[in-house]
C-alpha cells in the first residue's frame, strides 16, 4: 500500500513540474480541425497554456509575423483566445498553428481547411467535415465575453444595436446588397436557438424562402421546365441569404456561379460556331435585351436561371430559337 502511495505521489509531482506545453494542448475552436466553411470569417485559436505568450499562423505556406498575447492588456480581454479573420483560398487549404514562449516553438497544430464559397456539400470531399462554432461547448468559451443566453426581446429586436448577435457577425452584412432581414438583424426569423446546429437552420429549403418569395413560387409554378437545384429547393446554392457583393444576393458573379457546374459551357464555342469560331460571346458586351438593357451580357441574358416553359430556359420563352436571337439582333 505504501509503494502504491508513492507511485501516485510521483505522477501528481511530475505533472506539477512538466511545462504546461506537454500536458495542456493548443485547441483550434474554429473553424473544427479538418472541416470546410463556405465564408472565409473567422479562425479562433485556444492556448489552455498561460506559458504561450506568441501565435504564429501558416496559411497555404504564407506566414503571418507571431502575434503576440501575453501582454496585461491583452489577456484581460481575451484571456488565452486568438480571434483573426483568415483569407481562405478556394478549395484546400493547409494551416499551421504554432504557440511560442518567448522565441521557442512549444506546440503546434497542422490541419487542412476546405473552403467551399458556394455552400455546396457536394463539392467538398468526404474527408472534411461540417463544422459549426455554436455548440455548447464553444458557447461556454465565448460566454468569456459575449452574453450567450440572450433575452428573447433582445433576440427578435430589429436593431443592430441591441442584437446579441451583431457584435461577431457584423461582416456578413457589410456587402453591397444585404438581404433586409439580415441587416436588420431579425436573426430569430430564419435561426432558431433549438435547431441543430444550434442557432442554425432548422429548414436550408425553399421552403423558409418563400414565406417571403412567394411571388417567385408563382412563377416557378408556371414553368414546364425547372432547374435543377429549384426543383431540389436549394436556393442557398446561387444565393446567399444574408446578402453579397453581387446583385440578387448571388454568391458569386453570375457567370462565375453558373458555370461552376456548367463548366462545358467556358471551355469552347457555345451556341454555334461562327466565322470567326468563337461562338456566342458569354460576358464583355452590353446587353440590349429587354429585360436587361444597360446590363453586362452574362449567362441569364438569355437563360432564366429558374426555369422557363421551353427547354434550356430561353427567356424568350418561345420554342423557336430565332424569337431568342432578335432579343439583340433585331434586324
Amino acid at each position: 500500500m505504501g509503494c502504491r502511495k508513492k507511485g501516485v505521489f510521483l505522477v501528481l509531482l511530475l505533472q506539477m513540474l512538466l511545462p504546461a506545453s506537454l500536458h495542456a494542448a493548443m485547441q483550434l475552436i474554429y473553424p473544427a480541425e479538418k472541416s470546410w466553411v463556405y465564408r472565409s470569417d473567422y479562425l479562433i485559436v485556444k492556448t489552455n497554456d498561460s506559458s504561450i505568450s506568441g501565435i504564429k499562423l501558416t496559411v497555404n505556406g504564407v506566414d503571418s509575423e507571431i502575434l503576440q498575447i501575453s501582454s496585461s492588456d491583452y489577456r484581460k480581454l481575451f484571456q488565452d483566445i486568438l480571434i483573426v479573420q483568415p483569407v481562405w483560398d478556394a478549395g484546400k487549404n493547409t494551416l499551421l498553428i504554432e504557440g511560442y514562449n518567448g522565441g521557442q516553438k512549444v506546440q503546434s497544430i497542422a490541419t487542412e481547411i476546405f473552403y467551399n464559397p458556394l455552400g455546396d456539400r457536394s463539392l467538398v470531399p468526404q474527408e472534411f467535415i461540417e463544422t459549426t462554432l455554436h455548440s455548447a461547448e464553444n458557447e461556454k468559451i465565448c460566454a468569456i465575453c459575449h452574453v450567450m443566453t440572450a433575452s428573447s426581446d433582445k433576440k427578435a429586436s430589429q436593431n443592430p444595436a441591441s442584437s446579441p448577435c451583431a457584435t461577431c457577425h457584423q461582416k456578413l452584412v457589410k456587402v453591397k446588397y444585404p438581404h433586409e432581414p439580415a441587416v436588420n438583424f431579425s436573426c430569430q426569423y430564419c435561426h432558431v436557438k433549438t435547431d441543430k446546429p444550434r442557432h442554425g437552420t432548422a429548414r436550408r429549403d425553399s421552403t423558409l424562402c418563400v414565406e417571403c418569395h412567394s411571388d417567385k413560387t408563382d412563377e416557378i409554378k408556371k414553368n414546364t421546365f425547372k432547374h435543377g437545384p429549384v426543383a431540389a429547393g436549394y436556393c442557398e446554392i446561387c444565393h446567399d441569404a444574408h446578402g453579397s457583393d453581387f446583385p440578387g444576393f448571388m454568391r458569386r458573379p453570375i457567370n462565375e456561379v453558373c458555370l461552376s457546374c456548367h463548366e462545358k459551357i467556358g471551355k469552347g464555342p457555345h451556341v454555334l460556331r461562327n466565322t470567326s469560331q468563337k461562338g456566342h460571346p458569354l460576358s464583355g458586351k452590353n446587353d440590349i435585351s429587354p429585360k436587361r438593357k444597360g446590363k453586362e451580357l452574362s449567362c441569364v441574358s438569355c437563360h432564366d436561371p429558374h426555369g422557363g416553359v421551353v427547354r434550356y430556359f430561353l427567356q424568350s420563352r418561345k420554342e423557336e430559337r430565332m424569337a431568342l436571337c432578335q432579343f439583340c439582333h433585331n434586324k
